[in-house]
This record gives structure tokens, C-alpha cells and sequence, in this order.
């Protein structure tokens, strides 16, 4: 992982010391230096570094004065100073470390580790994110690609016209020789289609076929009628009743979590 890293102190010295720490990490493509606050928050805004070595007592600015007027999503600070009266404050402001002057190599060398472990941390969360967000557009892609597959409206013969049935007005179907018969609120119509071509045409989600004759609307079931361990019934809102066979009554009752 490669990561953008500013030291920032007034004391030449100071950042001459952090950067001989710090450039021997293969990890960090860019280390630049600034010797105040306001310089800081502009190269913050600039370079949008990933992880930032900032002095507190500065003129001028102070760092976490620096911290503080930082944009969301800001770098992950590491306080270096000689003062530890600041420690608490620093940490309010969610400082990822507090390091006290004089300092060890080593203590350097920890807080950068605990920095990149959290930058990878937040890395794979981004990445796990958008991999989420990927799998749930292409949900609902393919949800729609198979929305569109299923027709809303039937064509069917009247008296010398083609009226147009709506599927939502559908109750249930029939098969009558080489028609179907569509019953619906509005009455019955008759259209030239095989009941296996129909089904196929009709979305599951609302309609299922209870038997190798008639396919119901879901919307419509009030009921199941159990007669024997042969014979069950389909009961509709308008008091029809279907046959449904034993075979798909298992299905049926998986469908209405009966």
C-alpha cells in the first residue's frame, strides 16, 4: 500500500529528524515537509496526505488548531511534542497517537505501523463497500432485466376488437382446448395461447399454476381446502374454488408460508 505522509514542525531540526526516520519506508510515493500551521492545512487541502507528523506549540497555528479546521475525510494525525498537557485534548480530537519529545526511532517506527494498519484497514472497508454496492446494482439490473421479461397486459378477441387485459386485473386462468379462458373483475375473455406459452409470459412472484389447467393470481387466494389426502382446493376471494394437485401443493404452501 503506498501512502502520502507530511511532517509538519516549525523547528527545522525536528523535521529533518522525523523525515530520517520515515524515508526509508518503501511504502510512502510522497513525504513532504512544511515548518508551520497555516502551511499545513494548505498542503493537507493540496496533497490530501494519508497520514500527518504534526508539532503542536507552532506561531501562528497550532497542531491541533491544524487538526481541527481539517475537512472530513481528514488524515490520520500523530502528534509529536514536547508537552504533555495537550494529550487529552489531541486524542478529543481523535489523534492517532501522542508521541513526546525526545522520541526513539522505535516509538516513530510504531506509530507509523499503527497508521498504515489502520489505512488498511480502512482500505479493505472502502473496497468491501463497494463490493457490496456492485453486487446490489447488479441485483436490481437483473431484478428489472427480469421484471421486463413478463407481460402486463394480455391481447385478446371481442366481438370483432382486441381489448387489451391488464395482468393485474387477472384472477385466474382456465385452459378451454386451444384458448384460455381469462377470468377477471371486470368478466371472462377468450385469448388463442396454450397454457404452458402463458405461463411462461406471467410472473411467478404473483401467479402460480396449481394444476396442468389453471393458473391463479395470488392476490386472489384466501385459502387452501384440504377434501382428503388426494383432493385439495384453491379458494378465491370471489368464492371460486381451483384444484390444485398434490404434487405442486407443496409449493403452493411454501409460496402463501402456509
Amino acid at each position: 500500500m503506498r501512502v502520502k505522509v507530511l511532517l509538519v514542525d516549525d523547528e527545522v531540526q525536528a523535521v529533518n529528524r522525523l523525515k530520517l526516520h520515515l524515508e526509508k519506508h518503501a511504502e510512502i510515493e510522497n513525504l513532504s515537509t512544511c515548518f508551520g500551521g497555516k502551511e499545513a492545512l494548505r498542503l493537507i487541502d493540496l496533497e490530501k496526505p494519508d497520514i500527518v507528523f504534526i508539532d503542536i506549540e507552532m506561531p501562528g497555528m497550532n497542531g491541533i488548531e491544524v487538526l481541527k479546521a481539517c475537512e472530513k475525510p481528514y488524515p490520520y494525525f500523530i502528534f509529536v511534542t514536547a508537552y504533555n498537557e495537550y494529550a487529552v485534548n489531541a486524542f478529543e480530537q481523535n489523534a492517532l497517537d501522542y508521541i513526546l519529545k525526545p522520541y526513539t526511532p522505535g516509538r516513530v517506527e510504531d506509530a507509523f505501523k499503527k497508521a498504515m494498519e489502520m489505512l488498511e484497514k480502512d482500505a479493505l472497508a472502502e473496497h468491501a463497500e463497494n463490493y457490496k454496492n456492485l453486487l446490489f446494482g447488479l441485483a436490481e439490473k437483473m431484478e428489472l432485466q427480469t421484471v421486463d421479461r413478463y407481460i402486463e397486459r394480455i391481447a385478446v378477441k371481442s366481438i370483432g376488437k382486441t381489448i387489451f387485459v391488464k395482468v393485474s386485473e387477472i384472477i385466474y386462468i382456465q385452459a378451454a382446448d386451444q384458448y384460455v379462458e381469462i377470468i377477471t373483475e371486470m368478466g371472462k375473455f377468450t385469448a388463442r395461447e396454450s397454457m404452458d406459452q402463458l405461463e411462461k409470459k406471467l410472473n411467478p412472484k404473483y401467479f402460480f399454476r396449481t394444476h396442468r389447467s389453471f393458473i391463479v393470481s395470488l392476490n386472489h387466494v384466501v385459502g387452501l381446502e384440504n377434501v382428503d389426502k388426494h383432493i385439495s382446493w384453491v379458494l378465491l376471494k370471489n368464492g371460486t374454488k381451483l384444484k390444485i394437485t398434490n404434487t405442486r401443493k407443496a409449493d403452493f404452501k411454501q409460496r402463501m408460508k402456509i
